[in-house]
């Protein structure tokens, strides 16, 4: 059987179409192609059935819906497609029976062979990688919001390697045919600046210095009228060598042929950056000034290597604000970026020989020369990185301890990392800590998400929404994407909702689920300091003192100070009001409160207050 979603839906039985109608089928399978292998909640898979409005007979709807799903998948012998799981059902495929499988490895062995230096095998694999498309992924279903948010995200995942493709057939030289492919892609996405410095370095390598600079034109003036934008530093730098008319202008990691052991790709490696990224000017102003001084020289950059840590709570925007910083130097840095994730999907932190693994792979070096053992790897690394511009990028640091093998010892790298932790043990780090939004970040964020005008007539429930989400941007973008996905919704709907014991549930849309971002956070969190948590979170939601604490954990003012300390470090409590003991003021995030409520039956239980000064005591002593 043959799944197709990366055009009009589509199931093959051998050479006989599948015919799933037009109705209810169509949505359920689409939503379980979306999370293909796995399990789908019944709550997700109702949201995409009836968007938002579901019958009273919704749970038996879909029951009967999956019953006649089966039979239309049923072929002769093979078992039933659809299984039931606990919370909800799983569509079992195989990789090669999906396209969006298929696209996906191909497009990995494609970046693979970029990467070690083999450019015609990088070219083959991406042609074939993308003549799986056959248009919009999904088209006609446009009105599941769950849909239409995988279907945006799969063909944002298509330009991106498309990009990729052309990166390769410009260092092959296939100018002219770049060039046709180009045309159509910009004239598809014109704020794309990638998309601009190919066809620019593609017309002038082709003798077409005059159109060259008539791109640059173009696009300078359109960001500059819809935008009041200047074009990136990217831009503006392949202008300038096609001025001067130096002899090779190439994209940075791109040059006139690629080099087997070259970083290559700058933000390649970067996950897809945010269009409508809201805030942060201060923190990324910082950061910029640690990571691309004015000059290079010995007064400018430590003795060693360059450090920053961005450090704050879970759904805090740390990963969008590393990202935004590091496409704004990446022309800094000669030798690449160099990109990884430190924590595995449940949460859990990579260990240092798997992360050094991934970033020795992304130098180049092939899977089968990465070294077995920790130290080989550690020296190895370091070796490679020696006497490179490179910036290395480590996202969700759980410890000190996970980052220490991971860090350069050549003054020519800089390094990044995010962490919920403050990382203080860390000689020479630089922190950079960031909070929840101003209100009128929330408020800039919210509307741009959900409309403006939207927002702005309604003041008084876009601010309950906005301390609702305890003005974390992950949890107000949640909260704007699902206003955008409901037209009719009132803004007073869902601040209602979000005042609810049903919070976290509320801040779910498509792949975006605060619950799952503050148990990553959270990982590993002590459950006494989330019970702990959890009472402080009775306590008024618009700030308590020193004292209140005290009166309710039974406690004399020292302790509860030690113990507010470690909460706030540890991101569950919020230090709104600087200062020492009574002139403090604190806060637990209303979602951060529900988190810790959901993590134990007896979470928000105070019990006797004798035992809880006995664990509250026992804690200090740790």
């Amino acid at each position: 059987m043959e799944f197709s979603v990366l055009g009009p839906l589509e199931v093959h039985a051998g050479n006989t179409l599948v015919d799933l109608g037009s109705g209810k089928l169509r949505f359920l399978l689409a939503a379980l192609l979306c999370r293909a292998n796995t399990t789908v909640s019944t709550l997700r898979l109702t949201e995409a059935l009836w968007w938002g409005n579901p019958p009273r007979t919704a749970a038996k709807n879909l029951q009967v819906n999956v019953h006649y799903l089966r039979k239309a998948l049923l072929s002769p012998g093979d078992g039933p497609r659809v299984l039931s799981r606990p919370g909800g059902y799983l569509l079992a495929t195989a990789p090669e029976e999906v396209d969006l499988a298929r696209f996906e490895a191909l497009a990995a062995e494609g970046a693979a062979a970029a990467r070690r230096g083999e450019p015609e095998q990088a070219d083959r694999l991406f042609r074939r990688a993308l003549a799986l498309w056959r248009g919009r992924p999904f088209d006609g279903m446009e009105r599941s919001p769950l849909v239409q948010q995988e279907s945006v995200r799969l063909a944002e995942r298509r330009l991106a390697v498309a990009e990729m493709a052309i990166d390769v057939r410009l260092g092959l030289g296939q100018h002219v045919e770049a060039l046709a492919d180009l045309d159509a892609l910009v004239q598809a996405h014109p704020y794309r600046e990638r998309l601009r410095a190919q066809q620019m370095i593609a017309l002038y390598r082709t003798g077409r210095q005059v159109e060259a600079l008539m791109v640059f034109d173009a696009v300078r003036r359109l960001l500059a009228e819809e935008l009041g934008l200047q074009p990136g530093a990217v831009l503006q730098r392949i202008q300038q060598a096609v001025i001067e008319g130096r002899g090779e202008v190439a994209l940075p990691g791109l040059g006139g042929r690629p080099q087997p052991a070259q970083i290559r790709g700058s933000t390649c490696q970067l996950p897809p950056g945010l269009a409508d990224f809201v805030g942060r000017r201060e923190a990324a102003a910082r950061l910029r000034e640690i990571l691309h001084p004015e000059e290079d020289g010995p007064a400018q950059r430590p003795a060693d290597w360059t450090l920053a840590v961005v450090s704050g709570p879970g759904g805090a925007g740390k990963s969008t604000l590393l990202n935004s910083v590091a496409r704004a130097v990446e022309d800094h840095y000669s030798g690449g970026l160099l990109y990884l994730d430190l924590r595995r999907p449940d949460g859990s932190p990579r260990d240092a020989a798997d992360a050094l693994g991934g970033l020795l792979r992304a130098t180049g070096l092939p899977r089968e020369e990465v070294p077995e053992a920790l130290a080989d790897r550690i020296r190895l690394y370091r070796e490679r990185l020696h006497g490179r511009r490179i910036l290395v990028l480590l996202d969700n640091a759980l410890d000190e301890a996970q980052i220490r093998p991971l860090l350069p010892t050549t003054g020519s790298c800089a390094t990044l990392v995010t962490s919920c932790s403050r990382l203080s043990g860390l000689t020479g780090a630089q922190l950079v800590e960031i909070g929840g939004f101003s209100p009128e970040e929330g408020i800039e964020l919210l509307g741009r998400i959900a409309g403006r005008g939207r927002v702005a007539a309604d003041p008084d429930s876009a601010d309950r929404i906005l301390r609702a989400c305890g003005f974390l941007p992950l949890a107000v973008r949640i909260a704007g994407a699902r206003l955008a996905a409901r037209p009719h919704w009132s803004l007073a709907r869902l601040a209602d909702l979000l005042d609810g014991p049903r919070c976290l549930d509320e801040l779910s849309v498509g792949d975006l689920d605060l619950r799952t971002c503050l148990a990553r956070s959270h990982y590993g969190a002590r459950p006494d300091d989330l019970r702990l948590t959890a009472l402080l979170g009775t306590l008024p939601a618009v700030g308590f003192t020193l004292n209140q604490a005290a009166d309710l954990l039974d406690l004399g003012p020292r302790q509860a100070d030690d113990l507010l300390d470690r909460l706030c470090d540890r991101r569950l409590v919020v230090r709104d009001q600087p200062g020492y003991g009574a002139a403090a003021r604190y806060r637990v995030p209303p979602v951060v409160g529900r988190f810790a409520v959901e993590q134990g039956p007896d979470a928000g239980t105070p019990g006797p207050r004798v035992s809880l000064a006995g664990l509250v005591h026992d804690l200090s002593g740790r």
